[in-house]
């Protein structure tokens, strides 16, 4: 009698088993997002007077958005890339605008466009009036990121960034960077 008993208990909790089916949700994107990327790689500045590829890190890659569907967010995205000049820490950054969209749920692909601005580190300014500020057109960045991560409204994923820019400079000169970096991204949809 156990022995039919216990069959029988194996086979009912083997048939509810099958029965329940697994949900497959997809991660959830509406409403505000909210990022901000760490990361490092190549930075090359080219002057008429000199050109430099160096190693360089990318802080803080912030962008903020709108969902307009699931898997396609309008953004405004502040990249960029930091380098020394006269043994001072300056930005190579823009302000840009674009879009970012999901061709899967969890790889995405994006595009931007905007002002570039090539400016002292926020924390070498002891007076803005002093400080060396340059702007220029265009600013365009590429990228393409997998998301490695998510629970609830948060995701963690990894990115390669492509970034160029041009900033005017004040004689009349030009400075044209591009820099290419990888970067670990903390979201939230």
């Amino acid at each position: 009698m156990q022995k039919t008993f216990l069959i029988l208990l194996m086979l009912v909790a083997q048939l509810s088993y099958g029965q329940t089916k697994e949900k497959n949700e997809s991660h959830k994107r509406d409403g505000f997002t909210m990022g901000i990327g760490l990361g490092a790689g190549t930075l090359s500045l080219n002057t008429k007077q000199s050109n430099n590829t160096a190693f360089s890190v990318s802080l803080p890659n912030i962008k903020v958005g709108y969902m307009l569907k699931p898997n396609l967010e309008i953004l405004g995205l502040l990249p960029g890339a930091t380098y020394k000049s006269e043994g001072k820490d300056r930005g190579f950054e823009a302000f840009m605008l674009g879009a970012q969209y999901w061709p899967k749920e969890r790889w995405w692909l994006m595009g931007a466009a905007g002002l570039t601005f090539d400016a002292a580190a926020f924390y070498t300014v002891e007076d803005p009036n002093t400080a060396e500020f340059n702007f220029g057109l265009p600013a365009l960045s590429f990228a393409t990121g997998y998301e490695v991560w998510r629970k609830g409204r948060m995701a963690i994923d990894l990115q390669y960034r492509f970034f160029y820019g041009q900033a005017q400079l004040k004689n009349n000169g030009q400075r044209k960077g591009i820099a290419n970096m990888l970067i670990i991204g903390f979201n939230m949809y």
